[in-house]
């Protein structure tokens, strides 16, 4: 019986860690091969081009989104304005937290992607699209428990998201995530306002 091999994920694992870090287009298949330990060969055995490794790693990021940030910050243990401010807290101890490690805010997986690849990749944009608008419907269900009737609680969790990402984006250029949590003061009142 053959040995089990671990090399699709750790393709999965370095094309997160690279294109996280740099983006799509600098994260090449040679480098994340190398990254791997995995050659060439194998790389397309997994995987018939590198955009379907991004969707693996997106796939793969959701996962971990949900489990280390969104199912703990969204946790129904607190009122939802509380909820909110957490969401924003969390964000900015993860982007901290990459600070330390790396030196920089690597900023939203997603978002970073987003902004590189959807004019470019119809099936990365689209599964995205799905992703993002998964955490929206996510703080449109805690604007909901605010007491917000359902048409304001959707415009309210757009706002919201619209709100986090762009503060994850001003933490990205000033390489400051203090900027994420600051902006969660402001959030908290978008969904109190019931």
């Amino acid at each position: 019986m053959g040995r089990t091999s671990d090399a699709r994920e750790r393709l999965i694992q370095s094309g997160m860690e690279l294109i996280h870090a740099g983006g799509y287009t600098q994260a090449g298949v040679q480098e994340i091969c190398d990254q791997a330990g995995v050659r060439k060969g194998s790389f397309y055995h997994f995987f018939p081009s590198k955009g379907d490794l991004a969707l693996a790693v997106v796939e793969r990021f959701q996962e971990q989104a949900r489990e280390i940030f969104l199912d703990r910050a969204l946790a129904s243990d607190l009122p939802p304005g509380e909820r909110i401010l957490r969401f924003f807290t969390l964000a900015g101890e993860i982007q901290q937290g990459f600070k330390e490690a790396d030196g920089w805010v690597k900023g939203c997986p997603f978002a970073n992607l987003a902004l590189e690849m959807s004019t470019r990749d119809q099936a990365l944009r689209l599964l995205l699209e799905q992703v993002l608008q998964g955490v929206i419907q996510q703080l449109e269900g805690v604007a909901r428990e605010a007491g917000q009737p359902p048409s304001a609680a959707q415009r309210t969790a757009e706002a919201i998201f619209s709100l986090f990402e762009g503060a994850i984006l001003l933490a990205k250029t000033r390489n400051d995530p203090e900027v994420i949590r600051r902006m969660g003061a402001v959030a908290q009142t978008l969904i109190e306002m019931a």
